[in-house]
């Protein structure tokens, strides 16, 4: 699988377990992750990842500094939370989702996938819409087919503009 691909899809894993084991509870179960890497190509055509170039999350949430965490959490019982601010709600993400995930790839050459990461020029997309409250079908519409080209090829699939449907 293509490494740009591969860590799409552990980003989004990380969204659902950082969501389900309550570490970042404001989370909200839709999301949609896109990686690009800058790579270096060799004589054989085989690639190298030379840096992590962008990475764009967006990522359902609570409304931010107003939802309590007993009204989002079905079953809490423990000290009142209320969600943190977008900016707080970014950081988190990069440092719980971003960098926890790629601590946990090791790359061909045996490195860790941090190795590739430079925060200072990294573009790094957090919610780069705002705020995401409205998730699911009512707020997927008008993406039908280039969503599921993401979903399925991460950056590698070639897409026209039409739809990926039957």
């Amino acid at each position: 699988m293509p490494l740009t691909h591969s860590l799409a899809t552990r980003l989004g894993k990380k969204l659902t377990d950082v969501r389900k084991d309550g570490s970042l509870w404001w989370l909200r179960p839709d999301g949609k992750t896109q990686v690009t890497i800058k790579y270096k190509q060799h004589p054989d055509g085989s690639v190298e990842p030379l840096e992590l170039h962008t990475v764009v999350i967006s990522t359902q949430h609570a409304e931010p500094l107003k939802c309590k965490r007993t009204e989002e959490c079905v079953g809490y019982k423990g000290d009142e939370m209320v969600a943190p601010s977008m900016a707080d709600m970014n950081e988190a993400i990069i440092q719980n989702v971003v960098i926890k995930t790629l601590e946990e790839i090791t790359l061909k050459n045996g490195k860790s996938a941090v190795s590739i990461f430079n925060r200072d020029t990294c573009h790094l997309h957090i919610n780069p819409s705002g705020k995401f409250i409205i998730g699911g079908p009512q707020g997927d519409a008008g993406l039908t087919g280039r969503k599921i080209i993401i979903d399925t090829y991460g950056g590698w699939g070639a897409h026209g503009g039409g739809a990926f449907s039957g």
